[in-house]
């Protein structure tokens, strides 16, 4: 099994309890209520054919297909940034890619390219919390590279880099919900960088260093909303870990989960509520279902979902319904309606992808309706690209 896979993207949770939690999880239920009308759009990353994959969802979880956008070049990692665009990481042409999202049918134009060092190997990136600033993985050189979103320009800046330790091989970056501090997974060397960051700035500063035991590799990463537990998929040890979020942003263990040998557990979501944590299993072909425990962050195992074949990346729709998760193994996306209560999901069905797609990435962008019906359509779909075919995970 090749040691690579998506960084999970964290989602926001809402806390429970009879005091301390309860006005968050009505906001939180305010939200999903809010987001019951909205429109949720679907973006996967296709590695081999260096192609986007744009989607509809519709209210049963189906996904309709809308556009095929051609990218720079293999693409690993995608993300939908809050202020209306969704950017790639594509590492075969180490470059960072913006596009431009329509809220009317969710259609994307390019907006940017920037390239990264020859030896940057883009393996994934995240948003800040409200947008504006994307940090990039870069796998290849130990860094994290960082970008200014302009909205009226539609440009990418380069506003800094982080060097992590050579050979620190750094996977994926998460935010606490309120973008104070960031944690970067480093496969390389088994350790987590910690950072503190000035809201509305990009520079991160070193807190310093997390050291797991020297056998580990942290690949995905999930903050959950009250910013106060940490999640780490260890795909080389199949372990996952809570760790605490201290008040100045440093971590430390709380809980250290063994997930069944040869796992190899990689992207993590968190469900709006708080109260569930999913995480894929790449080489056992399915996802498992923790109950997350509100007051110290435990988690509990309570089921499991069968996939396609090595589930990279998993996303959840805002509005708590549908979770999706890609299959590299068979070019498919897999499609589970979400039960709130208990955490279960249900099987839909299976979007295939082209044949030769070997899809890496996944997200979703819920949009109002309000700002759907205000918004022209934009041009027809782009022809497909191709690039040389990645080597298959045995």
């Amino acid at each position: 099994m090749s040691e690579r896979a998506v960084s999970g993207r964290g989602l926001t949770r809402v806390a429970t309890g009879l005091r301390r939690g309860a006005p968050l999880l009505i906001l939180g239920l305010c939200l999903v209520a809010g987001l019951a009308r909205a429109r949720t759009f679907v973006y996967v990353a296709n590695y081999n054919n260096s192609t986007i994959g744009v989607y509809t969802e519709d209210h049963r979880g189906n996904l309709v297909t809308s556009q095929t956008v051609p990218t720079p070049g293999g693409p690993e990692s995608i993300v939908a940034d809050p202020l209306g665009y969704v950017i790639t990481a594509d590492s075969l042409a180490h470059a960072v890619s913006a596009y431009r999202v329509n809220p009317a049918d969710g259609r994307l134009t390019r907006a940017a390219v920037r390239l990264e060092s020859p030896r940057a190997n883009p393996f994934s990136l995240t948003a800040s919390p409200g947008g504006h600033f994307v940090y990039v993985a870069n796998s290849g050189d130990s860094t994290v590279g960082i970008y200014r979103l302009r909205r009226g320009r539609a440009r990418l800046f380069p506003d800094g880099r982080v060097h992590e330790a050579p050979g620190a091989t750094p996977y994926s970056v998460a935010f606490t919900p309120n973008g104070r501090y960031a944690y970067v997974a480093n496969f390389g060397n088994a350790t987590i960088g910690m950072y503190r960051r000035t809201p509305r700035h990009a520079a991160l500063t070193s807190l310093g260093v997390f050291h797991e035991p020297p056998d580990d590799g942290p690949y995905g990463l999930a903050v959950g909303p009250d910013g106060r537990f940490l999640y780490v998929a260890d795909f080389r040890a199949n372990v996952l870990l809570v760790l605490g979020i201290g008040a100045h942003g440093r971590l430390s263990l709380k809980d250290r989960v063994t997930e069944p040998f040869d796992h190899h557990p990689d992207s993590l979501v968190i469900d709006p509520s708080g109260r569930y944590l999913f995480v894929a299993n790449t080489s056992a072909n399915d996802i498992s279902i923790f109950r997350i425990d509100q007051a110290d962050g435990r988690i509990t195992h309570v089921g499991r979902v069968p996939t396609g074949g090595y589930p990279f990346s998993l996303t959840l729709d805002r509005a708590a319904r549908f979770v999706f998760a890609v299959n590299y193994g068979n070019s498919t996306i897999s499609r589970y309606r979400l039960d709130r209560h208990s955490g279960l999901l249900t099987v839909i069905g299976t979007t295939p992808e082209a044949s030769d797609a070997d899809p890496y990435g996944i997200t979703a962008l819920t949009v109002p309706v309000s700002a759907a019906r205000h918004t022209p359509k934009t041009a027809g779909s782009h022809p497909v690209s191709g690039s040389d075919r990645k080597q298959a995970a045995p």
